[in-house]
């Protein structure tokens, strides 16, 4: 067994591996399918390259057949799990007809004239216009990090690399024949370099890219409310305490907590189904009508707080009233109209001080809101408004709804 049948196994090898290991990813998480295009991308490619290892049992699967024709495939493959990870969807049309035009024109034109670096010229150009689709497919999401700049220089350096590999080896080489190719020429070992090269970087990188991915999704539901979808205690803590850090007197943040009044009675009366769709309902009235910089938040029960940036009490105190008087508006079809769910809001202003300080503040405008009648906005150090002397009259109300 010489060393040239050990060597056409490195390729097959690895790409079987990390074909193994993106798909057993896929199958925990099924329902990333850009997981499963890059295992089919590493299968797509492993096999072309295990068209030189099976000439050794059988003629008629020649090396460079099996590359010229799986490795545009292979590229699609990535290319499609690159843009539906990064804008949810993929040009699948477009992929298909590069890939099928290269591949047409590429053995249509090696066929009349047996040179090499025709083919191999034409199969990297239209590599190349599937991997500008990449890039062009992340330069369109809206977030960045180290991994995403990485996997974008790597699909970059492959653009460039393809072109000039059939250039370099057609001027150190010349015009190579297809039927005359040796497994120690140029042409055919820097296709395996650039092979080994791309699976290597982008399996790394992809593997980055999907561990970064899931301790981001993690994180998330750590800090997520499940019921309601904002939020939850610890995710608002986390939150507006980097938010709170960058106030101060010319920016002051303001601070509200809410309370769902008598919200044991709507449970016991209801059943806690109704009671879970009041807090979702409360929770999307929060969503719809607060600024899009503010921190909204669960904090336990039917507690609720919003943290607005840049905001002084006095705006505040308006938009608390605003929101008081949609949150009243709201219907509940479990819950009879004469009996509408209000809330009380406490409010505090806050210039740069710790997050508690401004939390305790609230907690007593909030307590002096229920102890007001609730239904209604208090603020600390300022008068509370009574929600029947202060909201939009009843009838009104009914036909706001």
């Amino acid at each position: 067994m010489d060393s040239s049948y050990l060597l056409s196994t490195i390729n097959p090898v690895i790409g079987l591996l990390l074909t193994l290991t993106f798909f057993l990813i896929w199958k925990r998480h099924p329902e990333k399918l850009h997981i499963l295009n890059w295992a089919l991308g590493f299968a797509a490619g492993s096999l072309g390259f295990g068209f030189e290892f099976f000439h050794f049992f059988i003629a008629n699967f020649r090396f460079e057949n099996g590359v010229n024709t799986l490795l545009p495939l292979s590229i699609l493959f990535s290319v499609r799990g690159l843009c539906l990870r990064y804008r949810g969807h993929s040009p699948d049309s477009t992929l298909l007809v590069l890939v099928t035009v290269t591949t047409a024109i590429a053995f249509g034109m090696s066929s009349e004239h047996h040179y090499a670096h025709i083919r191999g010229m034409v199969i990297s150009c239209g590599v190349a216009v599937m991997l500008i689709l990449a890039m062009q497919a992340m330069t369109r999401a809206r977030t960045w990090n180290r991994i995403d700049l990485c996997i974008f220089l790597a699909l970059l350096s492959l653009t460039v690399l393809l072109p000039l590999r059939p250039l370099a080896s057609f001027l150190i080489e010349g015009a190579a024949d297809i039927g005359t190719l040796e497994v120690t020429s140029f042409w055919v070992v820097s296709l395996k370099i650039a092979g080994l090269y791309a699976w290597v970087a982008f399996a790394i990188l992809f593997l980055l890219r999907i561990a970064a991915d899931l301790l981001a999704e993690l994180h998330e539901e750590m800090v997520t409310d499940s019921l309601s979808g904002i939020l939850n205690r610890r995710g608002f803590f986390e939150t507006a305490g980097t938010v709170i850090r960058e106030a101060s007197p010319k920016l002051p943040v303001s601070l509200l907590l809410l309370d769902i009044d008598h919200f044991k009675k709507v449970n016991d009366t209801y059943g806690h189904q109704v009671g879970d769709e009041v807090i979702r309902g409360v929770a999307g009235v929060m969503l719809e009508n607060s600024p899009e910089t503010a921190v909204i938040g669960r904090l336990g029960g039917e507690e609720f707080a919003i943290l607005i940036p840049n905001t002084s009490r006095r705006s505040a105190f308006a938009f608390a009233e605003a929101l008081r008087l949609n949150l009243e508006a709201q219907t509940h079809p479990e819950i009879h109209a004469d009996h509408p769910v209000t809330v009380s809001i406490g409010l505090a202003e806050g210039t740069g001080g710790p997050l508690d300080e401004l939390v305790r503040d609230a907690d007593v405008a909030l307590y002096k809101a229920k102890n007001g009648g609730r239904n209604q906005v208090a603020a600390v150090g300022g008068e509370a408004f009574r929600g029947h002397a202060m909201r939009t009259p009843r009838r009104l109300v009914r036909a706001l709804r």
